[in-house]
């Protein structure tokens, strides 16, 4: 009876061969290596050049009449992600970078940048970059800044323009008074200046003078406190664009990754080579 191969022992002796002639012809293993890694570079710049260009903006913070803040979904970072990469905005986008729509579509992409740490940070902390690749470096910087702006426009709340436009109102209203109150006190004074009334009616003059005084102070404090919250609303409760876009010239493909893969597929490349190559190993029987 015919005892059975050992199989094991066979593949054991074929390992070894090939690690034989793997050191044996070491420098073709070596050549595969260097050829690999001159091709993968050579591919990275085959892709060609790309324009980076990014705008940093602030989303807006809305506080209630109280002073508290109020989440508002328009200015959370997924919010402004989807109206970054929507169909409208990139048409605004490509319209202004006097580019096809299609050369935007997979091109453009947010990011949260962190500016503190801590929950109190963490509230207001929060910064959106919006970059935009493209072949030309004034329409990526164009296309950033478009989408940047557009962000502005949709995350600005209607409660943020209503409160906008009441504080506007008011801010109007106080200075029309204060005109006004302005005109008696110097009509007041005039007559007062005269000397030609009785005292008592300069009594009574004097006494309405303060009064227009005082109310004359009390609307140049509510035109204050307007201002400061008119203030408030346009620098924080509505996003804006810390910086515009400035392009920056990268490559389309990583050269880094496209070395590393080439180096691999040329190091087993080579490695078969050495080992195909060998007199040493058997060849199969015809």
């Amino acid at each position: 009876m015919t005892a059975a191969p050992d199989l094991a022992a066979e593949r054991e002796i074929d390992l070894t061969r090939w690690r034989d002639a793997l050191v044996r012809r070491w420098w073709v293993v070596a050549a595969g290596l260097a050829a690999g890694v001159v091709v993968g570079g050579l591919y990275s710049l085959s892709g060609g050049s790309v324009w980076e260009a990014s705008t940093l903006i602030a989303p807006g913070q809305t506080f209630s009449p109280g002073g508290a803040p109020v989440l508002n979904y328009n200015s959370s970072p997924r919010a402004i992600n989807e109206i970054a990469v929507s169909e409208s905005t990139l048409a605004k986008a490509a319209a202004a970078a006097h580019v096809p729509l299609a050369k935007l579509r997979g091109h453009v992409s947010t990011q949260s940048v962190q500016t503190g740490a801590g929950s109190v940070a963490s509230r207001g902390a929060v910064l959106i970059k919006i970059t935009t690749q493209l072949h030309n470096a004034k329409a990526a910087a164009a296309a950033s800044d478009a989408i940047g702006r557009k962000i502005v426009a949709d995350t600005t709340s209607p409660y943020v323009r209503q409160s906008l436009k009441a504080d506007q109102s008011k801010i109007a209203s106080y200075t029309q008074q204060l005109a006004s109150i302005g005109k008696v006190i110097d009509q007041y004074n005039r007559v007062l200046a005269t000397q030609q009334i009785d005292p008592l009616n300069k009594l009574v003059l004097t006494q309405q003078v303060d009064n227009a005084l005082l109310r004359q102070g009390n609307l140049n404090d509510k035109i204050t406190a307007t201002q400061a919250t008119l203030t408030l609303l346009q620098n924080i409760e509505i996003a804006q664009i810390i910086s515009t876009a400035t392009a920056v010239k990268t490559t389309a493909r990583s050269r880094r990754n496209s070395i590393l893969v080439g180096a691999l597929i040329g190091l087993i490349l080579g490695a078969i080579a050495a080992i195909v190559a060998d007199p040493r190993l058997p060849r199969p029987r015809a």
